[in-house]
């Protein structure tokens, strides 16, 4: 579907899309050009609409504009070295696609990441992501450094290549899609290949090129 018109969603804003390909589950999105610019402010009603582009639904529209942190939020995003913390997004700079973030823990370093090194720390459904799928997901925590930070749990980037339900609860399994070729560290007390049979309570959702057209 290619499309170079104005869309409006209630609940935040215009967008203008420009030349964008979207290939609607399950199959790929591509960005063709110029993703996506802001046009306009949201109003106040509260609630999303169905897209006034034919063929995307409200709740399409819902599920893609889930994903995107907004000021204010609560997240799970990048430090260095492919380690993730949780943190609180302070302000987006739509100039550069990166955040403005508080970490948790106090730390004053690594704090401007980009759009696709964040994710909502919020629990997903368990139907949102199967087998393939990136996650992000905790392994290891750290203790506090004197004058800098109080500690806290460490996160990872992972692929799931499981899921087992068991009384009616999906577990997923993976392993690390980063590793110390990629410049992870990898010697962290704690660190295993693989993780196992975690549920949706502990892993997030990473981000993906879609979150793109939904930032502010």
């Amino acid at each position: 579907m290619n499309f170079s018109s104005i869309l409006k969603f209630k609940s935040f804003s215009f967008y203008r899309f420009q030349s964008v390909q979207i290939n609607i589950w399950p199959q790929t999105i591509t960005p063709i050009s110029q993703i996506a610019e802001f046009v306009g402010k949201s109003d106040d009603s509260g609630s999303l609409a169905e897209s006034e582009e034919e063929g995307i639904s409200g709740d399409a529209a819902t599920a893609i504009r889930s994903r995107a942190p907004q000021v204010g939020d609560h997240v799970i995003s990048h430090h260095f070295r492919h380690a993730y913390f949780t943190a609180t997004i302070l302000s987006f700079d739509k100039d550069d696609m990166s955040y403005h973030i508080q970490w948790d823990d106090g730390d004053p370093t690594g704090r401007n990441p980009k759009y696709n090194q964040v994710a909502l720390n919020i629990e997903p459904d368990e139907d949102d992501f199967g087998v393939g799928e990136s996650v992000f997901f905790p392994q290891g925590s750290y203790g506090a450094t004197d004058g800098n930070n109080t500690g806290g749990m460490r996160y990872h980037e992972g692929i799931v290549d499981s899921v087992v339900e068991r009384d009616g609860v999906k577990y997923f399994s993976g392993h690390h899609s980063k590793g110390e070729d990629d410049g992870k560290w990898v010697t962290f007390r704690g660190y295993q290949y693989e993780f196992k049979d975690m549920t949706t309570k502990q892993l997030r959702i990473a981000p993906n090129a879609m979150d793109a057209l939904f930032l502010a």
